[in-house]
């Protein structure tokens, strides 16, 4: 089986001029193939060539694990990888402010919005994540209409465009005479007498009125360097969680606990006896290593006898709606495939902050931040979810 090759194809129509104001008709037609696949040839995958810069849709980089999210109404999007490497772009026209995870302001062009697609300039997305872009011709005798181009993005191994078009001239000439090949004609105008009831259009899902409380727990030594990165990218896309954390953690890594919460995030404790001795012992290394106090607790095992017992101590014990097991591989879709979706529902997800984390949670996130679930913190004035 040939090795599959971590790569981004972009075909692009460059005889195609644009006019200097971008409007979502003026998208130039474009193939995309991700690792040896082309994906469906339409408006919303392709890319558009203006002022000499090649922009494209920031969805293109997900399969590199290059994730986004982003506010039209803010003007800004987010691309980042790994928690540990981000770029903020503003989208305001005419803005040059964009913004790497080291505070950097790059002299590079704003992100645009088009449609409902926001879009970033190659080239440079390309350099700062370390990938590699490559310019090719296809030849007449693959797509006769006109002229086209092809624009790889791969991660640094070599890709040979000969051999992608050779293998791909069937798939590239049908799809591209499938997206040109004229609509059907009307359906012949309705006999008097008879009405025809106008099609039922459903609106889009509205998951707005559901809250998800994000937390994390298991302050491990493989997820240490992890967990300071994360705390950057929520910080920068302006949403902060809690973090449970067990005595070892707090001995181990106090450190890092005094990082966690100056970045603004909520410090809870983690119990793994669900004793109220238990929380008094910690509580104490949690004061002596921050001077953080916090009534806020979780238990390992959420089932412990000695839940109401702690209520009454006045704790605010939270429980968890969903820890997935990430021993399993999951997929980020396999996990928000269990997210409510009732208005009014209320979602406590926890995660263990183990090295499989990074996996998945991206790709939570975003599809949290696309599909406007409502994202809140844990804290002390917040009813906790038993």
């Amino acid at each position: 089986m040939r090795k599959r090759i971590a790569a981004v194809l972009v075909v692009l129509c460059l005889a195609v001029m644009l006019e200097p104001t971008v409007s979502h008709a003026a998208v130039t037609p474009a193939f995309i193939a991700i690792n040896d696949t082309l994906l469906p040839f339409v408006d919303e995958n392709m890319p558009f060539v203006l002022d000499g810069v090649i922009w494209v849709p920031v969805n293109v980089f997900e399969d590199l694990k290059i994730w986004s999210t982003g506010s039209h109404e803010e003007e800004r999007v987010l691309l980042y990888r790994g928690y540990s490497r981000y770029l903020e772009f503003s989208t305001r026209p005419g803005a040059v402010s964009t913004r790497d995870n080291n505070n950097n302001i790059l002299n590079w062009p704003a992100a645009r919005w088009v449609g409902s697609i926001f879009y970033v300039p190659l080239r440079q997305v390309c350099d700062f994540f370390g990938l590699f872009t490559n310019l090719y011709n296809i030849s007449r005798d693959t797509i006769s209409q006109q002229q086209m181009s092809l624009v790889s993005i791969t991660s640094g191994m070599y890709f040979n465009m000969q051999t992608f078009e050779n293998q791909n001239r069937n798939a590239l000439r049908n799809a591209y005479n499938d997206y040109f090949t004229p609509p059907a004609p009307p359906s012949p105008p309705t006999p008097p007498g008879i009405e025809v009831p106008p099609p039922v259009e459903e609106p889009p899902p509205d998951y707005s009125g559901v809250t998800i409380y994000l937390s994390f727990y298991d302050v491990s030594a493989g997820s240490a360097q992890w967990i300071v990165g994360i705390l950057d990218v929520q910080s920068a896309i302006g949403h902060h969680s809690c973090f449970f954390v067990s005595a070892d953690d707090i001995i181990n890594y106090p450190g890092l606990i005094r990082r966690i919460s100056g970045a603004g995030h909520t410090i809870g404790i983690r119990l793994k006896e669900g004793t109220y001795e238990e929380y008094t012992e910690t509580s104490a290394l949690l004061f002596e290593a921050a001077k953080i106090r916090t009534v806020l607790v979780t238990l390992a095992e959420d089932e412990s006898p000695e839940r109401s017992g702690l209520s009454l101590n006045g704790l605010i014990v939270w429980g968890c709606s969903k820890s997935p097991d990430l021993t399993e591989d999951p997929t980020a879709s396999d996990i928000t495939a269990e997210l409510p979706t009732e208005t009014g529902e209320r979602f406590s997800l926890m995660f263990s902050c183990s090295d499989n984390s990074e996996l998945v949670l991206p790709g939570v996130i975003s599809f949290l931040w696309q599909n406007d679930y409502t994202l809140e913190r844990i804290t002390e004035t917040v009813e906790p979810i038993r």
